[in-house]
Order: structure tokens, then C-alpha cells, then sequence
């Protein structure tokens, strides 16, 4: 019965994006009531309206209502690929109807890390605000490990968010015993911890046993170099130093002295040159790194093997973590700036802030399929996502048992 009758009203689905909000109120209550509907058979969203709801189109969202009611759809029993819809979808070409893949990456297991771990933030995040590591500190502790949250100032420098940094590893030091730490550190916060343990920085290499990068715009990322042609020069920016001050206070305690333009001009791509040709590695210390790959509206890159050729290590092995067929869907908030990041047609892979090769120091360890904010398991990500199978704290969590196993 229920194939049946699926097979009846089944075209009529694709004509509901056809409903709008923007017509009388009887209507946008009967094609509102078929959108939910929809979504619940399928267990996930379906797509928004796009266009007016009217005359036919109202009797498709009545005549779908009344299938969906007498074929008695309450929701999806295992999967989504179970559903009411999903039993007689011939053609899917948004994968609505896909079984959700298996999380990337092995079952994480091992032993705690000989060092502890400072996790080191990055630009606009504190401990507490929506791009900070969510609760990555608490799943590695659950396993065992020694783990501090990081705490540096969210508008400033790497030569400064670094000094703060400093403080914060004497004292795991003193409070652990040990003589050394491993620095996991995200975004901007890669750049602090090169410029911490350089010999050219504050030399802090004999207390840093490993530094691991995550999405670390190592060689600048294109939107600061756009950025600061918008804005005055660090001479004259009291001014919008002033307000990210301010802003900087509802999150962040060490925000007191914020200088946002300084910290965009250091993240450039330009400014970057000169940092890497004068702050050196420290010797002794292990640097290995990670890079997010993401996709606008969860479409695959239009130049063919962009991402392979930009996953492959130096030594030409491919280290692409993801499941054949996926691709990550990037968070709204950061598509408007992907175009830049990408430099326009030359559609480089990035995660909407740092290309995958901006993102490569010491060793490359892969790409995984993740935006920025995925990164650091935000806005509030909850176990794999349902389109790649990536689960941010099983990366963390298998991320710390590495780095046992390597010795650290």
C-alpha cells in the first residue's frame, strides 16, 4: 500500500519547492504543513521553496498530505534510507535517501600521552565562545590525558597571543611535573605556537616535546590580504582597535589591548613570507599537520583532482580521510568568504579560511572532510556528520592516542 501510493503522489514532491511564504495564509499553512512532512519522511531537511504557492500547487500539498496521513509516516524506523519516502525514490539526486556513512577513522584506543596537552585557539575564540574547541578537552580527559585549554587574546599578534601562551605552558609544567608539552593548535593558534618554540620567537623548544596544526593558514589566507586593503593602517586603527576591544570583553578575559588590525595583517598571505622566512623550526621539536577541505553547497570541486593533488604528501602519497562519493556541505557563515580563499577561478581546496597547502607544516598527516568551524566541533557539532561520517572528537581523541603512540 505504501509503495502505491507513493508512486501516485511521488512526482507532485519535487513540484512543493514551488511553496512560499509570501502568499495568503491558507496556502503557506497547507505547503509549510507538506515541507514538514516531507522532511519527517525523510528524516532530514528538504529543500526550501523557492517560488510562489498557488492554484495547482496548493492541491499537490493537499493530495501529498493525504497520501503521506493514509500511508501512516511516523518518522524513520532505522535510517532514513527506511523511510516512507526513501521505499519508492527512483532518483535522488541530492542524496536525501543516502545511508549516513560510517564515521571516519579507527575505533580510537591506546594509551594517555607521555606529555600533556595545551590545546591553543584561534583568531575570534576564547574558552568559551562559539569557535572554541567544544568540549574536545573533556573527551581527551575522559580518556586519560593531561589536557589544558589555551587562553590567549582573540585580536592580536602572534608575537603577543604567543607571550600568553608561554605563561600557560610553565604552568602545565610546574602543575604536571613534567619537562615538556605537546601544543594541538588550531587556526591562528598554529602561527602563536611556531612563533613560541622558535629560536627566532621566544625559543621555547626545549618545553615543547610536538606541535600539531590544525587548519593553521601557515602561508596566510587570501581574505586578511582583502581585509586589510578595507582597513586603515595600523596607525591610524585606534579606532577599530577600540571596538574590537569592547567586543573582545564579552568573551574573552585577556581582550584588555586588542590590535584586530595588526592580527589580520599578520595572517596575510604577504605578511606570511617574511614569518616564515625568519621564525625557523626549533630543532627536536616534531611538527605535523592537518587541513580541512570543504565544499560550497556540498559540491564537488569543478577542477578535476583539485583536492587529491592537494591531499598528497611530498612524498606523493594520498592522505584524503573521507568515504568515496562524499563531500563536506560548508557552514553558511563561512561560503561568503570561500571565493576569496580559494583566489577566485583557481578554486584552491579549502575549509572557507585556509587552503589545504597553506595548511601543510613538518609532517603532512591528510585532509579531512570539515569546514573552519567543523575544526573545532562547531556551531555545536554532535557526533559524525550524516554526509561524510566525520566526527570531530573521535579526530581529537585518535589524534592524542597518535601521539602516544609516536612516543609524546
Amino acid at each position: 500500500m505504501r509503495r502505491t501510493i507513493l508512486a501516485a503522489v511521488l512526482p507532485l514532491i519535487f513540484a512543493l519547492a514551488g511553496c512560499d511564504d509570501s502568499v495568503g495564509a491558507e496556502e503557506t499553512s497547507v505547503c509549510a504543513e507538506a515541507q514538514a512532512a516531507v522532511e519527517t519522511c525523510l528524516g532530514a531537511p528538504a529543500e526550501a521553496p523557492s517560488a510562489t504557492c498557488e492554484g495547482d500547487q496548493v492541491a499537490i500539498a493537499e493530495e501529498l498530505l493525504a497520501g503521506i496521513d493514509a500511508a501512516g509516516c511516523e518518522g524513520v524506523p532505522v535510517g532514513k534510507e527506511d523511510s516512507l519516502l526513501c521505499a519508492a525514490l527512483l532518483w535522488d539526486p541530492l542524496g536525501w535517501c543516502d545511508e549516513a556513512p560510517a564515521a571516519l577513522g579507527p575505533e580510537p584506543q591506546g594509551t594517555a600521552t607521555q606529555y600533556p596537552i595545551i590545546l591553543a585557539h584561534g583568531f575570534n575564540t576564547s574558552t568559551t565562545n562559539f569557535w572554541r574547541f567544544n568540549d574536545v578537552d573533556v573527551a581527551l580527559i575522559e580518556d586519560g590525558h593531561d589536557v589544558m585549554l589555551g587562553s590567549v587574546p582573540p585580536f592580536d599578534t602572534p608575537q603577543v597571543r604567543a607571550g600568553f601562551l608561554a605563561e600557560q605552558v610553565d604552568e602545565l609544567l610546574e602543575r604536571s611535573g613534567t619537562d615538556q608539552v605537546n601544543l594541538v593548535c588550531f587556526s591562528m593558534g598554529g602561527i602563536d605556537c611556531r612563533y613560541l618554540v622558535s629560536p627566532d620567537g621566544l625559543d621555547y623548544g626545549s618545553k615543547v616535546a610536538s606541535i600539531t596544526t590544525i587548519s593553521s593558514p601557515h602561508r596566510g589566507t587570501y581574505v586578511a590580504d582583502v581585509a586589510v586593503g578595507f582597513l586603515p593602517d595600523e596607525d591610524d586603527a585606534e579606532a577599530i582597535d577600540a571596538i574590537a576591544t569592547v567586543f573582545g570583553r564579552t568573551f574573552s578575559e585577556v581582550a584588555e589591548d586588542s590590535h584586530i588590525v595588526a592580527a589580520l595583517g599578520a595572517m596575510s598571505e604577504r605578511t606570511m613570507v617574511e614569518f616564515n622566512a625568519t621564525i625557523s623550526d626549533a630543532p627536536g621539536v616534531m611538527y605535523q599537520s592537518w587541513a580541512g577541505v570543504s565544499s560550497v553547497a556540498g559540491l564537488p570541486n569543478p577542477r578535476r583532482n583539485a583536492e587529491s593533488d592537494a591531499c598528497t604528501d611530498d612524498n606523493g602519497e594520498l592522505l584524503l580521510m573521507r568515504h568515496d562519493g562524499t563531500v563536506d556541505r560548508m557552514d553558511a557563515l563561512l561560503v561568503g568568504a570561500a571565493g576569496i580563499v580559494a583566489h577566485g577561478l583557481e578554486l584552491r581546496p579549502n575549509d572557507g579560511v585556509s587552503t589545504v597547502e597553506s595548511s601543510k607544516w613538518g609532517r603532512f598527516r591528510g585532509c579531512y572532510p570539515g569546514d573552519h568551524l567543523d575544526a573545532a566541533g562547531q556551531i555545536g557539532d554532535e557526533g559524525p556528520d550524516p554526509r561524510t561520517g566525520f566526527d570531530y572528537l573521535r579526530f581529537y581523541r585518535n589524534l592524542a592516542f597518535d601521539l602516544a603512540a609516536q612516543g609524546y
